[in-house]
C-alpha cells in the first residue's frame, strides 16, 4: 500500500509539472503578441515624431530664408535712399555755387549764368526722373500700378523740358529767375514731392498685391482647414482698403507735385500707409496664430 501511495504521488507531481509547464508556455505566448504591439507603437511614435521634427525644420528653414530675404531688400532700399540723397545733395551744392556765380556776375554776364543755372536745375531732375521711370524706384509697382506711376514721371519730365526751353529763351535775369522760382522748382517739386509719391505708391500697391494674393490664398486653406479666419479677413480687409486710401493719396501728389497742398497730401498719405503696414502686421500675426492651432490640434490628436 505504502509503494502504491508512494506511485501516485510521484505521478501527481509530474502531472501538475507538465500542467505548469503548459501555463507556462501559453502564458508566453499570451505575453508575446502585447510586447510586439507596444514595440511597433513605439516604432510607431518614433517615426512621427521623427517627421514632426523634419517638418518643424523645413518651417524653420523657409521663415530664416523670408528673413534674409527681407533684410537684402531693407539693405537694398537703405542703399537707394542714400543714394539719392548723396545725389539730391550734389546737385544742391551745384545749385548754390551756379546761383552765387549768377548773383555775382557781372551785368553782361548775369543772363548767361542764370540760364546755365537753369540748365543745372533742370538735367539733374531730368536725370532723377528717368532713373525712377526706368524701375529703379519702381520694383514693388505692379504692371497697372508701375503704369500709373510712369504716367506721372512723364508728365512732370515733359513740363521741366519745357520750362527749360522757355527759361533759356527768356531775354532778362529777372525773368528767368521767376521762371525757376514759379515753374522748375515751384511746380515740379522732384526730390521732395515726385520721388516720395512714387515710392509711397509702389508699396501700397505691393500691399494690395500681397492681401489679394498670397493671404487670400492662406485665408482658403485655412477655412478648408476648418478654422474660424472672420478675424484675419477683417483685419486684411482693413489692411487692403487703407493701402488703397495711401495709393490714392500718393498718386495725387505725384499727378500734382506743385499743388499747394502737396505737403498735407503727403503727411496724409504717411498716415495711411503707416495704418495699413499695422494692420498688416496684426493679420500676420493672427495667421501664425491659426497656423500654431492646426499643429496643436494635429500634436494633442491621438494616434489611430
Amino acid at each position: 500500500m505504502r509503494g502504491l501511495k508512494m506511485i501516485r504521488l510521484i505521478t501527481s507531481v509530474k502531472t501538475l509539472g507538465l500542467f505548469g509547464l503548459s501555463l507556462l508556455v501559453v502564458g508566453n505566448l499570451l505575453v508575446t503578441p502585447m510586447v510586439l504591439v507596444r514595440a511597433e507603437d513605439g516604432n510607431s511614435g518614433s517615426s512621427s515624431n521623427k517627421q514632426s521634427e523634419e517638418k518643424k525644420k523645413a518651417e524653420e528653414a523657409i521663415l530664416e530664408k523670408a528673413k534674409k530675404e527681407r533684410e537684402l531688400k531693407i539693405k537694398a532700399a537703405e542703399e537707394l535712399r542714400e543714394k539719392t540723397k548723396n545725389e539730391r545733395s550734389t546737385s544742391r551744392e551745384n545749385y548754390k555755387k551756379l546761383l552765387e556765380d549768377a548773383k555775382t556776375a557781372k551785368e553782361d554776364k548775369k543772363l548767361e549764368k542764370s540760364r546755365e543755372l537753369v540748365k543745372e536745375l533742370t538735367e539733374g531732375r531730368l536725370e532723377v526722373l528717368k532713373k525712377l521711370q526706368s524701375g529703379e524706384h519702381t520694383k514693388k509697382c505692379r504692371p497697372a500700378a508701375k503704369t500709373e506711376a510712369n504716367t506721372a514721371i512723364s508728365a512732370v519730365i515733359a513740363r521741366l523740358e519745357k520750362d527749360q526751353a522757355d527759361a533759356i529763351n527768356l531775354q532778362t535775369v529777372d525773368g528767368v529767375r521767376t521762371k525757376i522760382k514759379d515753374d522748375i522748382i515751384g511746380k515740379n517739386h522732384v526730390y521732395i514731392a515726385v520721388l516720395p509719391a512714387v515710392r509711397g505708391m509702389c508699396i501700397s500697391d505691393k500691399i494690395i498685391g500681397l492681401v489679394e494674393g498670397k493671404l487670400a490664398t492662406i485665408v482658403t486653406r485655412l477655412k478648408a482647414d476648418g478654422l474660424d479666419t472672420a478675424k484675419l479677413e477683417s483685419l486684411l480687409a482693413e489692411t487692403k482698403t487703407k493701402a488703397q486710401s495711401a495709393y490714392t493719396a500718393y498718386k495725387q501728389v505725384a499727378t500734382n507735385p506743385g499743388s499747394a497742398s502737396y505737403k498735407a497730401d503727403l503727411a496724409a498719405a504717411k498716415a495711411a500707409l503707416k495704418e495699413a503696414k499695422k494692420s498688416l502686421s496684426a493679420a500676420r500675426d493672427e495667421v501664425d496664430l491659426l497656423k500654431e492651432s492646426i499643429n496643436d490640434n494635429s500634436t494633442s490628436s491621438p494616434s489611430p
